[in-house]
């Protein structure tokens, strides 16, 4: 098959126009970048977390920007009826569902030997029963169109190990790795019936969890990463707009690591 190459080709490959997206976890830094990057390609951007106002915000917020039509919602990812409510609000009130970003997230700090269930249990709820059940309820309506993308926000905490020094946080690693591989499995039950599931594995960020940690610890985590910095934000959403997107039609099952060479080692 010869590709019909004219300008603005690829332009259109990654446009979403007249798509719908949900983004759980739609508050904070990456949510915004992800939910700006998603509505500037052209998508309508439901966003859905315990935080109703602080969706309700952003949600505002992108719909003066970009003028896409926006959306908020109330939803524990640990919830399966809140779960299964919010894909079933999104998908009637933008007429379907194309685009899934599994973007909320948990941890739980502390030596291993000192780590309640309960703290355990809540992390796996959030970073991966959480992610199954979305993932589940938007498939059943992504299988009847015969199209979807699901993005899973993993972690380079889900490919390597830390020692004390570093961190604490066996849960959240034990968590993503898991996700990373969930993110395998469904792409391989799903690869015939039109969806694709993907993963990124962000690594240290200007934002979110790396940012509640100790400054000394930031700069050793700085120092750890091979370009000397901590990534931003905004270099995650092209990638997740990406593997959403018709231009990687051919792309399912992976985890596109984007950690500034911290994994190389």
């Amino acid at each position: 098959m010869t590709e019909t190459i004219s300008p603005g080709f690829v332009d259109r490959l990654t446009r979403l126009d007249g798509r719908s997206a949900l983004v759980l976890g739609g508050h904070g830094e990456i949510a915004r970048v992800i939910a700006a990057t998603l509505a500037d390609r052209g998508a309508r951007v439901a966003l859905a977390a315990r935080k109703l106002d602080q969706c309700r915000s952003l949600a505002d917020e992108i719909r003066a920007r970009f003028g896409s039509e926006t959306m908020a919602l109330a939803c524990d990812v640990s919830d399966e009826t809140m779960v299964r409510n919010v894909v079933a609000q999104v998908a009637d009130c933008f007429g379907g569902l194309d685009i899934l970003v599994n973007n909320a997230g948990a941890s739980w700090s502390g030596a291993p030997e000192d780590i309640p269930l309960s703290g355990w249990n809540k992390v796996m709820g959030v970073n991966l029963t959480g992610a199954f059940i979305a993932a589940r309820e938007a498939a059943r309506i992504m299988l009847e169109k015969g199209s979807g993308s699901i993005v899973n926000i993993a972690s380079t905490g889900g490919l390597v190990s830390f020692t004390p020094d570093r961190a604490q946080i066996v849960p959240y690693t034990t968590s993503k790795a898991a996700l990373i591989h969930l993110t395998r499995d469904l792409a391989a039950q799903w690869a015939g019936r039109g969806i694709r599931v993907n993963a990124i594995a962000p690594g240290q960020m200007e934002s979110g969890m790396t940012l509640s940690v100790p400054d000394e610890i930031v700069e050793a985590m700085r120092a750890d990463v091979p370009m000397r910095r901590l990534g931003r934000p905004g270099e995650l959403a092209a990638a997740v707009a990406f593997l959403a997107s018709d231009g990687a039609s051919y792309v399912s099952g992976q985890t596109l690591v984007i950690d500034g060479g911290l994994t190389l080692r």
